[in-house]
């Protein structure tokens, strides 16, 4: 690669190693737009169900979404979930955040009991899935039962921004 490597070195002293590479400049290279970023998080004035049954990952969740100002209602699996939301008066919530993966029963079946019941907000209000689990085919499972979007956990804010904003 044309480039020089040198060591200094002695017993009982530092050793200093430099290496040097020479690498052409491309002259054809472009400046990429910048990527749009997404609208800071706001859910003032906003009814949040949420299901989670990890107390970390549910804390981390609730704050993240009461900073946003958001009202949480939060509970520790799909089955609580679903019976929160039927015990609600219609259009109460405004969103509901799901984990997949929880005891009892799983986001996937929840959400298919929520899109089941027979009330004017079950199909209009936004379901969002929240699952470590992020391959393509964990996505499309999720839209497949029902759900309007899939965040992969560790949930980062800036997609979760995103994804509310798609679905506002």
């Amino acid at each position: 690669m044309h480039g020089d490597i040198s060591v200094d070195s002695a017993p009982g002293a530092d050793t200093s190693i430099v290496w040097t590479l020479k690498f052409r400049i491309d002259k054809d290279y472009q400046e990429l737009p910048a990527a749009q970023e997404a609208e800071p998080l706001d859910l003032t004035g906003s009814k949040v169900l949420a299901a989670e049954d990890n107390e970390l990952n549910a804390e981390i969740l609730q704050m993240m979404l009461r900073q946003a100002g958001a009202d949480v209602t939060l509970v520790e699996n799909g089955e609580l979930l679903v019976k929160a939301f039927e015990a609600a008066a219609p259009n109460t919530y405004d969103y509901i955040f799901t984990d997949i993966m929880m005891p009892v029963m799983d986001g996937y079946e929840a959400c298919r009991r929520i899109r089941a019941l027979d009330r004017p907000d079950t199909q209009s209000i936004p379901i969002i899935a929240m699952t470590a689990n992020a391959f393509a085919e964990d996505e499309r499972q999720a839209l497949a039962c029902g759900m309007n979007a899939h965040v992969a956990k560790p949930i980062d804010v800036h997609a979760l921004e995103r994804v509310v904003a798609e679905l506002s």
